[in-house]
C-alpha cells in the first residue's frame, strides 16, 4: 500500500505543469533569448515578455506572456522594445516576417533597447538564431 501512495505521489509532482524556463520582469535564463514589450525589459511596467531558443520567421501568431506565465493573449508582432541574448550566440531581429527588412543583430550576452537600434521600437517580426 505505501508503494502505490508513493507512485501516486511521484506521478502527481510530474503531471503538474511547470512554469516556462524564461522569466518575467527583466530576468532572461541561460540559453534563451527574450523580447519584452517594455523599453526596459519591462522594470516597472506591465510585464509582457517572451523566450525563443529557435528561429521564429513570423512572430504574427506569437502572444505575449504575462508576470504569471499565462497566456497574455496580446500579439506579439510589432511589439517588442527591448531583447536580451542569453543562447550563447548572435541573434538577428527582422522587420518583417521571414528575415526582411530592417535588421539588428545582437551578440551573445547582449542587452539592447530596440529604439536604439536599426530594427527599431515596435518593429520587429522575425527571429534568426545563428547558432549551427
Amino acid at each position: 500500500m505505501r508503494l502505490s501512495a508513493f507512485v501516486a505521489a511521484v506521478l502527481l509532482v510530474l503531471a503538474v505543469p511547470q512554469p516556462a524556463t524564461a522569466s518575467p520582469r527583466s530576468a532572461c535564463f541561460q540559453g534563451r533569448v527574450c523580447l519584452y514589450a517594455g523599453f526596459d525589459f519591462n522594470r516597472g511596467q506591465v510585464d509582457l515578455w517572451r523566450d525563443f531558443v529557435r528561429d521564429d520567421p513570423n512572430f504574427a501568431g506569437d502572444t505575449w506572456l504575462r508576470w504569471d506565465y499565462t497566456d497574455s493573449h496580446i500579439g506579439m508582432d510589432d511589439g517588442a522594445s527591448s531583447i536580451r541574448n542569453r543562447i550563447g550566440c548572435p541573434v538577428t531581429l527582422w522587420q518583417h516576417p521571414y528575415f526582411t527588412g530592417a535588421h539588428s543583430t545582437f551578440g551573445s550576452g547582449g542587452d539592447a533597447y530596440l529604439a536604439d537600434d536599426a530594427i527599431g521600437n515596435n518593429r520587429a517580426s522575425s527571429l534568426d538564431i545563428w547558432c549551427r
